[in-house]
């Protein structure tokens, strides 16, 4: 196993550890560190910046959704999701809500593509407009 591997390995291990099991994984982390040869800690380094875009790109991935979230949250306690949902995506209720949770579906995190907030917006636009038509 390469440095690299190994590092990943060890982090992702120390991620899902309970405390008593970090301190042994942390210990396992200062051996590994202290063991690497200078091209070894390059390696590592690299996977560290990788991991830190990873982290990143996630991050901006759940500000997206929280994005989308905070302004339909006025909204759709007023609309019928299921009619949205099946008219402007010919989807169902739960693949919107995945999107708009940000839900992990098949080990990636659900979100809305460009387009399906385009389409979000134009849904939102076009029942605007049917309601303000609406009159008693």
């Amino acid at each position: 196993m390469n440095a690299k591997t190994k590092f990943l390995n060890l982090k992702q291990a120390w991620v899902k550890a309970g405390a008593a099991e970090r301190e042994l994984i942390d210990k396992e982390t200062e051996t590994f560190f202290a063991s690497l040869s200078e091209d070894e800690k390059i390696d590592v380094n690299e996977a560290v910046k990788e991991d830190f875009k990873a982290i990143h790109k996630e991050i901006d991935e759940i500000k997206q959704v929280l994005d989308i979230r905070k302004k339909l949250e006025p909204v759709l306690p007023i609309i019928s999701v299921s009619y949205l949902v099946k008219n402007y995506f010919h989807r169902t209720p739960q693949w919107f809500y995945q999107r708009l949770n940000g839900n992990r579906v098949n080990g990636k995190t659900a979100q809305f593509s460009p387009q399906e907030v385009e389409t979000l917006n134009l849904a939102i636009k076009d029942i605007t407009k049917q309601l303000s038509k609406t009159q008693l």
